[in-house]
């Protein structure tokens, strides 16, 4: 009878230790976050989970509408054409800035350059170049890639 005792407590004990990891380690194989894979944490997974999704750059246009003569999507356009003879890849997403000035707001990874002015706007396109360079450098030169 202590037999059977002491096995089902050691199979409690073992259960409340082990639970978590292989709950961690679940979690893991669904998400592929590497910050959730128990003991398993290298700064290898961490940065190529972070390539993944961090070397985009993002442009978001906040348009006057009723304030500019132009259209955004001319603006836009123009914006694009600067990265690509940076050759540097550019999302622009476009909101209406609800009577505010038109801006534009850069995003490089987890970098946030701006908000510029319309007529100001080469100034952000020159430093965003400059930070995904940076980024990409970084990610080239990262340990395990």
């Amino acid at each position: 009878m202590f037999a059977r005792r002491g096995v089902r407590l050691l199979a409690v004990i073992i259960g409340v230790i082990a639970l978590p990891s292989v709950a961690a380690l679940v979690w893991y194989h669904h998400t592929r976050d590497p910050t959730l894979r128990p003991l398993g944490i290298t700064k290898a997974a961490l940065s190529e989970h972070e390539v993944t999704r961090s070397s985009e750059v993002v442009a978001h246009l906040f348009w006057n509408a009723t304030g500019e003569t132009g259209l955004s999507k001319d603006f836009a356009q123009s914006l694009v054409q600067a990265f690509d003879i940076k050759q540097v890849d550019l999302r622009v997403i476009v909101t209406d800035s609800n009577g505010a000035d038109t801006t534009v707001l850069f995003t490089v990874g987890a970098s946030r350059i701006g908000p510029f002015p319309k007529d100001r706007a080469v100034k952000g396109v020159n430093a965003a170049i400059a930070a995904f360079h940076m980024l990409t450098n970084n990610e080239l030169e990262a340990p395990g890639n």
